[in-house]
């Protein structure tokens, strides 16, 4: 299946690709933690629910590992770790972590496989991406209802 995009234009009246057209990744919906028990539960001999608590779980673990400290890796997913963004002191001796720390966040690393034809490593989760411009989606979906409506209208001998 591929990613789908849309095209934005830079409308930023000072910048210097101002008038130039990118590419921007569309998402089509959003699949939750029931939809993707249901998945992993046709692909293995776990039950939804068995599904659906292990996932349950693993943010409140994720985070209290990263909390103490960890770098949490997910293998076949990727790797996930705090990362800080604080305001330089002039000494050590002036720092202080509840004034001049302004803010966490996660940084996602993603698994890596070493190609050997080609000597690079690309990303797990992005091997094999083709792209489809969003429309297509839509024209496509407006097809295959109209198909549907005039199969619906057929009379069967």
């Amino acid at each position: 299946m591929a990613v789908f995009y849309k095209l934005a234009q830079n409308t930023i009246t000072n910048s210097k690709t101002n008038g130039k057209w990118y590419a921007h990744t569309a998402i089509v919906g959003t699949v939750g933690l029931k939809q993707m028990a249901d998945i992993i539960q046709r692909n293995c001999s776990m039950k939804r629910s068995d599904v659906t608590a292990v996932l349950t779980e693993l943010p409140e673990v994720m985070r209290d590992l990263m909390q103490q400290g960890y770098r949490v890796d997910v293998e076949g997913l990727g790797a996930f770790k705090f990362q800080v963004y604080s305001q330089g002191t002039d000494s050590v001796s002036e720092f202080n972590a509840a004034k001049h720390i302004k803010r966490v966040k996660v940084i996602f690393q993603p698994e890596t496989e070493y190609d050997k034809s080609s000597g690079t490593r690309p990303k797990y989760l992005t091997q094999g991406v083709t792209f489809a411009d969003v429309n297509d989606l839509a024209a496509k979906a407006a097809l295959d209802q109209k198909e549907e409506e005039e199969a619906g209208q057929q009379v069967e001998p």
